[in-house]
Protein backbone atom coordinates (compact mmCIF):
# COMPACT_ATOMS: atom_id res chain seq x y z
CA UNK A 1 0.00 0.00 0.00
CA UNK A 2 3.25 2.53 0.93
CA UNK A 3 4.58 2.02 -1.84
CA UNK A 4 1.54 2.05 -4.15
CA UNK A 5 1.15 5.82 -2.26
CA UNK A 6 4.59 6.38 -3.50
CA UNK A 7 4.50 5.63 -6.80
CA UNK A 8 1.09 7.81 -7.24
CA UNK A 9 3.23 10.43 -5.92
CA UNK A 10 6.36 9.97 -8.11
CA UNK A 11 4.08 9.63 -11.12
CA UNK A 12 2.01 13.29 -10.06
CA UNK A 13 5.32 14.86 -9.51
CA UNK A 14 6.43 13.70 -12.88
CA UNK A 15 3.41 14.69 -14.61
CA UNK A 16 3.22 17.95 -13.15
CA UNK A 17 6.57 19.47 -14.15
CA UNK A 18 8.20 19.54 -17.12
CA UNK A 19 11.76 19.82 -15.64
CA UNK A 20 10.99 16.34 -13.24
CA UNK A 21 9.27 13.92 -16.53
CA UNK A 22 11.73 11.09 -17.12
CA UNK A 23 13.72 12.11 -20.21
CA UNK A 24 15.23 8.26 -21.04
CA UNK A 25 13.34 5.84 -22.13
CA UNK A 26 13.06 2.99 -24.65
CA UNK A 27 10.59 2.25 -26.86
CA UNK A 28 9.38 -0.78 -28.72
CA UNK A 29 6.10 -1.66 -30.93
CA UNK A 30 3.64 -3.52 -29.22
CA UNK A 31 0.37 -4.48 -29.39
CA UNK A 32 -2.21 -2.64 -26.68
CA UNK A 33 -5.47 -3.38 -25.65
CA UNK A 34 -7.74 -2.39 -23.27
CA UNK A 35 -9.39 -3.89 -20.22
CA UNK A 36 -12.60 -3.18 -17.37
CA UNK A 37 -12.41 -3.53 -14.07
CA UNK A 38 -15.28 -5.75 -13.70
CA UNK A 39 -14.90 -9.55 -12.93
CA UNK A 40 -15.86 -11.24 -16.46
CA UNK A 41 -12.49 -9.33 -17.74
CA UNK A 42 -10.05 -10.22 -14.56
CA UNK A 43 -10.37 -12.45 -11.21
CA UNK A 44 -12.54 -12.38 -8.10
CA UNK A 45 -11.60 -9.17 -6.83
CA UNK A 46 -10.96 -6.89 -10.49
CA UNK A 47 -9.90 -3.64 -8.65
CA UNK A 48 -6.66 -4.85 -7.06
CA UNK A 49 -3.40 -4.74 -9.45
CA UNK A 50 -0.53 -7.20 -9.13
CA UNK A 51 0.92 -4.71 -6.90
CA UNK A 52 -2.11 -4.63 -4.32
CA UNK A 53 -3.15 -0.90 -4.97
CA UNK A 54 -6.87 -0.37 -5.88
CA UNK A 55 -7.22 0.50 -9.12
CA UNK A 56 -11.22 1.21 -9.43
CA UNK A 57 -12.06 5.17 -10.73
CA UNK A 58 -8.33 5.92 -11.49
CA UNK A 59 -7.08 6.17 -15.41
CA UNK A 60 -3.55 5.89 -15.47
CA UNK A 61 -3.44 2.27 -14.90
CA UNK A 62 -1.81 -0.17 -17.92
CA UNK A 63 -1.25 -4.23 -17.46
CA UNK A 64 2.17 -5.06 -18.72
CA UNK A 65 4.02 -8.18 -20.14
CA UNK A 66 6.64 -9.92 -16.95
CA UNK A 67 9.62 -8.60 -18.54
CA UNK A 68 8.58 -5.23 -17.27
CA UNK A 69 9.16 -3.98 -13.74
CA UNK A 70 6.23 -3.17 -12.13
CA UNK A 71 6.28 0.68 -11.33
CA UNK A 72 7.49 1.39 -14.36
CA UNK A 73 6.16 4.64 -16.11
CA UNK A 74 4.81 3.45 -20.00
CA UNK A 75 3.55 6.16 -22.75
CA UNK A 76 1.12 5.08 -25.31
CA UNK A 77 -0.42 7.38 -27.51
CA UNK A 78 1.05 10.67 -25.33
CA UNK A 79 -0.45 9.00 -22.37
CA UNK A 80 1.26 8.14 -19.35
CA UNK A 81 0.09 4.97 -17.35
CA UNK A 82 1.77 3.17 -14.32
CA UNK A 83 2.89 -0.42 -14.45
CA UNK A 84 0.42 -1.52 -11.70
CA UNK A 85 -1.06 -5.32 -13.50
CA UNK A 86 0.28 -8.13 -14.96
CA UNK A 87 -1.27 -9.37 -18.40
CA UNK A 88 -2.86 -12.92 -18.61
CA UNK A 89 0.15 -15.20 -19.25
CA UNK A 90 -1.66 -15.97 -22.96
CA UNK A 91 -1.26 -12.32 -23.35
CA UNK A 92 2.16 -12.16 -21.91
CA UNK A 93 3.71 -8.95 -24.78
CA UNK A 94 0.44 -7.08 -24.79
CA UNK A 95 -0.05 -3.72 -22.85
CA UNK A 96 -3.45 -3.47 -21.55
CA UNK A 97 -4.68 -0.16 -20.29
CA UNK A 98 -7.04 -0.67 -17.52
CA UNK A 99 -10.32 1.29 -19.02
CA UNK A 100 -12.30 0.88 -15.70
CA UNK A 101 -16.20 0.79 -16.34
CA UNK A 102 -16.19 2.72 -19.39
CA UNK A 103 -17.19 -0.66 -21.63
CA UNK A 104 -16.47 1.57 -24.97
CA UNK A 105 -12.67 2.12 -24.43
CA UNK A 106 -11.46 -1.25 -24.97
CA UNK A 107 -12.55 -0.50 -28.76
CA UNK A 108 -10.93 2.38 -28.83
CA UNK A 109 -7.76 2.02 -27.56
CA UNK A 110 -6.97 -1.29 -29.18
CA UNK A 111 -3.92 -1.78 -31.80
CA UNK A 112 -0.28 -1.88 -32.67
CA UNK A 113 1.41 1.53 -31.59
CA UNK A 114 5.00 2.68 -29.94
CA UNK A 115 5.41 2.20 -26.34
CA UNK A 116 7.63 4.19 -24.60
CA UNK A 117 9.41 2.57 -21.65
CA UNK A 118 10.39 5.50 -19.13
CA UNK A 119 13.31 4.91 -16.74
Amino acid sequence: MIRSLVLLVLLAVALGADTMTPRHYRQIRAFVTGYNTVVEQTDETPCIAATGANICGRGDVVACPRNIRLGTIVGIRGARYVCEDRTARKFNGRFDISCDKDMHCPYKISGWTAVKLFD
